[in-house]
């Protein structure tokens, strides 16, 4: 298997891989944001935690319920929500680190800090 199957097919492979690495970057850009605002804090840590888990438990459940169903609907649609949701919140991250971007007056918490 090369590079481009892992991209361009349309396995739960591939929604499982991509959804992983948008978890493991959100952490990343969390962990960066946590260090550069001198805010670390385990409780915010271990609760990203649980939500990362609660991805992974939901994946899990689309992947069940279309096999059992022989549809490809409900992973898919996990998948995105999660992709959707992890992408927002690195592009929070970023923003709250002082990355400039281009659509950050759309988002409260990068806004938020530009008017204090």
């Amino acid at each position: 298997m090369n590079i481009e199957d892992v991209f361009v097919s349309n396995t739960p492979r591939t929604l499982i891989i991509i959804t992983g690495i948008m978890i493991f970057i959100d952490i990343l850009t969390g962990y960066l944001k946590a260090i550069k605002l001198r805010r670390i804090n385990s409780s915010i840590s271990r609760d990203g935690y649980i939500k990362k888990v609660g991805w992974a438990i939901a994946l899990l459940l689309g992947s069940v319920l279309d096999f059992m169903l022989s549809t490809s609907l409900f992973l898919k649609g996990t998948a995105i929500v999660c992709i959707a949701t992890e992408g927002m919140s690195i592009y929070e991250n970023l923003g709250e680190i002082g990355v400039k971007l281009p659509f950050s007056k759309y988002f409260e918490k990068i806004k938020g800090d530009k008017n204090e």
